[in-house]
């Protein structure tokens, strides 16, 4: 079922929004890993993972207040969404322990490192994908969606996978760590949704 929505979504994606993607081949088949995307649309996460899923299954990060729809909240998690409350103190500790399940079990999580959609906006990084990297020691796929905040407008949409990157723990502060690595990830997001198609 929930590759025959995939289906349908990626025609709807071609049909509508003429998405073009390029990259899908640095996607590993197997093995844990996260991909890291800028975010600019509700349509980023149904855009991005119906194309994943050509490659492998994929689940994804996504802010709890959409999960308290009625309808929405069971479709989202049959889907392989994770709520995520993205303004606890502290971080939202029972999210995190279920990506770190999904990755320790060899799967594959997409997050959006700015932790909510920019606006034309260039927000700072969230540090919790070096978080996962360093608990999982899984490789991070950055990826850049372009034109997806014209969706609705029926404007073209392109995404673009770029190469693999592995967070390595030195002997400085973690937390500094977290922060200089999640700033060069968010640096190859952007320079990947320079080059476009």
């Amino acid at each position: 079922m929930r590759k025959t929505i995939k289906f349908f979504t990626r025609i709807f994606f071609r049909i509508l929004n003429r998405i073009e993607v390029k990259g899908l081949e640095n996607i590993p088949p197997r093995g844990r890993l996260i991909i890291a995307c800028n975010h600019l649309s509700n349509s980023d996460p149904p855009a991005l993972m119906s194309f994943i899923s050509l490659v492998r299954d994929v689940n994804v990060l996504a802010k709890k207040e959409l999960f308290v729809f009625p309808l929405l909240g069971p479709f989202l998690r049959f889907m392989g969404a994770v709520p995520l409350e993205r303004h606890r103190e502290g971080g939202d500790i029972s999210a995190f322990r279920k990506a770190l399940r999904i990755l320790e079990n060899d799967g594959c999580l997409l997050v959006f490192p700015e932790g909510t959609r920019a606006k034309g906006r260039k927000l700072p990084p969230k540090m919790g994908v070096a978080m996962l990297a360093r608990k999982t020691l899984a490789p991070i796929l950055p990826a850049a969606i372009c034109g997806s905040e014209n969706f609705a407008k029926l404007g073209k949409i392109n995404i673009r996978f770029g190469k693999l990157m592995a967070f390595k723990a030195g002997s400085q502060n973690t937390r500094e760590e977290y922060k200089k690595f999640s700033e060069r990830l968010m640096e190859n997001i952007h320079i990947l949704a320079k080059e476009r198609l």
